[in-house]
């Protein structure tokens, strides 16, 4: 199954985003971020206020109960782009023994919804295997044909750290220096031709991966807008296509449409990702 979308969104963050922009930027994102997530349950960003260049912070779920050995978040209690203070409640998780309140540490914004733990997952002959640290393969070609190196855990990473991963693993691709434990394994693959002038294409799925995103080139479109009075104007616009393949015995349909919305949301609001 293959569905795709077309992102019209900040070309500069989205080649950061993707891995193949240029030199490090300064104040491209407003605020630090941190994680706020369960297990088992979807991630989203909480990030603060001020303009800095810090790397991520983590926030991870405290264990509640001497018992406790996971939890699983049953309900949001803040909203997403809603500001939130240290002591404020975030969320309700449910553990062993009882649904308990998760309160906030510090200051800061909840953002967009930017992971989904249903399509970080593969096929392990019999069944659908859900995999704990999201590890994105890239594919990079070289003389000896196409390669896929890994970054690893990318959950726990800024984005200025992935575009220097791809970076410094592209390369050592190409010169042949990959580890085999820099190419072997992942949970989700992204191929880009934009860069050979390739509008859209499907990309072919790494098993037992069960998806691969392939990107497209940008390309300026002219859209039909209004200014401030109301009047029409045509207004230049940065285009992509991004095709999803997946495997449909772990990611169907609606799962991936879902996962591809959300992506889509997130890429032409990137400041959310920040």
């Amino acid at each position: 199954m293959a569905a795709s979308w077309r992102l019209g969104c900040d070309l500069r963050m989205l080649r950061y985003l993707l891995g193949f922009g240029g030199g490090r930027g300064q104040g491209l994102a407003q605020g630090a971020a941190g994680w706020s997530a369960g297990r088992g349950a979807s991630w989203r960003w909480l990030h603060s206020t001020q303009w800095l260049r810090a790397d991520p912070i983590k926030i991870l779920m405290p264990s509640l109960s001497p018992t406790m050995e996971e939890g699983n978040i049953v309900k949001w209690l803040k909203k997403e782009g809603e500001a939130v203070s240290t002591g404020d409640a975030l969320c309700e998780i449910e553990t062993d023994k009882a649904v308990v309140t998760l309160d906030a540490s510090d200051d800061g914004i909840l953002a967009k919804i930017v992971q989904m733990p249903s399509v970080n997952v593969s096929w392990d002959g019999e069944g659908p295997k859900q995999l704990p640290f999201i590890d994105i393969s890239v594919a990079v070609a070289t003389d000896k044909g196409l390669i896929t190196p890994i970054i690893k855990n990318v959950a726990a990473k800024g984005i200025q750290e992935i575009a220097d991963s791809v970076k410094t693993l592209s390369k050592k691709a190409r010169d042949g220096k990959l580890l085999p434990e820099e190419y072997q394994g992942g949970s989700f693959s992204i191929s880009n031709l934009g860069m050979f002038g390739i509008d859209e294409f499907t990309a072919v799925i790494n098993p037992p991966q069960a998806c691969i995103l392939a990107i497209g080139r940008f390309r300026p479109v002219l859209k039909l807008t209004q200014d401030e009075e109301g009047n029409d104007k045509l207004q230049q616009h940065q285009l992509i296509t991004v095709t999803m393949s997946s495997d449909g015995r772990v990611v169907d349909d609606e799962l991936a449409t879902r996962f591809l919305e959300s992506f889509k949301a997130n890429l032409e609001n990137p400041f959310l990702l920040a």
